[in-house]
């Protein structure tokens, strides 16, 4: 799947989505295992750090949604990283490493700056082990926001529709 330049597989775009959907999902567990065979599978197909990309991309395109890209916005994108770098810590503490918010933060700004978050994190070099799961816990927060503000489902279907669109 291309966007904005960047080249991710989709099954592990589609893996990436899954991943945030189960924690999307934190009451309704009965999606899980099918959710979790895919992670599974796409993870061996794959590696983490294909998912990692596809992750990256998904932030991307839900960024996009709230605004990203666009020029003067940099004071909203200011204010809305930092509360998902606080709302990633404060919810996920247990399994986010503080380490990876630096990260996540430049992920974040280069998508707000217009720039392919994608391509700028593969130039970031190696990924740690942790630094998934913090990408992951802030697609669902973000994915979660879109929904805010937008309606439920908004962030999944504007998403799946610009992976049709890639396919076609």
């Amino acid at each position: 799947m291309t966007m904005r330049g960047a080249q991710v597989k989709i099954g592990a775009v589609q893996a990436a989505w899954d991943q945030a959907s189960i924690l999307r999902s934190k009451d309704d567990q009965q999606t899980w295992p099918v959710l979790s065979e895919r992670i599974a599978a796409a993870t061996a197909i794959y590696g983490t750090e294909e998912l990692l990309r596809g992750t990256v991309l998904l932030m991307d395109g839900a960024l996009t949604q709230i605004g990203a890209g666009r020029p003067g916005g940099e004071q909203f994108a200011e204010r809305f990283t930092q509360t998902l770098m606080n709302k990633v810590v404060t919810r996920w503490s247990e399994i986010v490493e503080r380490s990876d918010l630096p990260m996540l933060r430049q992920v974040v700004t280069a998508s707000f700056a217009g720039r392919d978050p994608v391509a700028w994190r593969d130039q970031a070099g190696p990924v740690p082990g942790s630094e998934p799961c913090a990408m992951t816990c802030a697609l669902a927060l973000i994915a979660d926001f879109v929904d805010t503000v937008e309606g439920p489902g908004t962030c999944e279907r504007v998403l799946l529709a610009a992976l049709s669109r890639a396919l076609d």
